[in-house]
């Protein structure tokens, strides 16, 4: 009977926890909302986008304007918060890109998203207006890029993924990023980029006396290593000193082993030269 007694009054907080666990895997299960479908963005770029020449804005706006503009909708209405980190990193990159193509859009024909600003100064303000919809309201392009963006992830390499529509800006990915694979997407992104014969990494050995600079360091003499690099890692430098080492040890982990090698034999002796800005809109209308 002791037994008996024992397992019988046990029941009740068997119960409990029991019933604890379950409301846990439905609380967990309920948490794990699944990411957005961005087939339409993916089919959008397939459509009007080439990273080598940027975006058909003319045609995009008048043979798909109103998919851009549901597409927006519908990202708005997504709960960011509820996504898993991978989810919402990739979520907040497509939601700007989008935004600012759709911005463009609405807007074209210009001849840079600049020209959309109403500050006649810096002519920047079209990033800091609250012209992007989103769960709960509206919010800026700027405010998801270092809100919800660099601060809430603080990835330096998050600069290569979001594009402003310039000519400069590191061109778009041709598929959505995606949580399950957005690491890996960032990656691609920075590589491509930073090598990238016309926009990417260039590296310039500079030496005095005879020799040329290559020379002298492949026998051990002194030279000076210029990068020649995007003016996004000069603006943006602390990210990049503070999330990942610096600007020279993030652009030489993505380039090939022979400029690692230039860069390495250098010893230190490295200096960055930053690329002037073209603010000119990634414009592949047909003319």
């Amino acid at each position: 009977m002791g037994i008996l007694s024992c397992c019988l009054s046990s029941l009740p907080a068997r119960a409990a926890i029991a019933a604890a666990a379950l409301s846990l895997i439905v609380a967990v299960a309920a948490a794990a909302v699944p990411p957005p479908d961005y087939a339409a963005w993916d089919q959008l770029l397939a459509r009007w986008y080439d990273p080598a020449r940027g975006m058909d804005y003319k045609d995009l706006k008048a043979k798909d304007g109103k998919t851009l503009a549901e597409l927006r909708q519908r990202l708005a209405a997504v709960d960011a918060a509820a996504l898993a980190p991978p989810d919402r990193l990739a979520y907040w990159i497509n939601v700007y890109n989008v935004n600012v193509v759709a911005t463009v859009v609405d807007h074209y024909p210009v001849g840079s998203i600049r020209d959309i600003s109403t500050d006649w100064v810096t002519r920047l303000n079209v990033f800091k207006k609250d012209t992007v919809p989103i769960k709960g309201g509206m919010t800026s392009l700027d405010e998801i890029e270092n809100t919800r963006i660099r601060q809430g992830f603080k990835d330096p390499r998050i600069h290569f993924a979001i594009n402003c529509a310039a000519v400069s800006c590191p061109p778009i990915r041709t598929e959505a990023f995606v949580g399950a694979r957005v690491s890996e997407q960032l990656d691609d992104q920075a590589r491509r980029f930073l090598n990238d014969p016309r926009r990417g990494a260039q590296i310039e050995v500079q030496a005095t006396g005879d020799k040329q600079g290559v020379s002298r360091l492949a026998t051990g003499g002194a030279a000076t290593v210029v990068i020649h690099v995007t003016k996004v890692m000069d603006w943006f430098a602390e990210d990049f000193k503070k999330w990942d080492g610096g600007q020279v040890a993030f652009v030489r982990k993505y380039l090939p082993p022979d400029k690692q090698k230039l860069i390495d034999a250098a010893k230190g002796s490295v200096k960055l030269d930053f690329y002037s800005y073209d603010w000119s809109l990634n414009d592949a209308s047909p003319r």
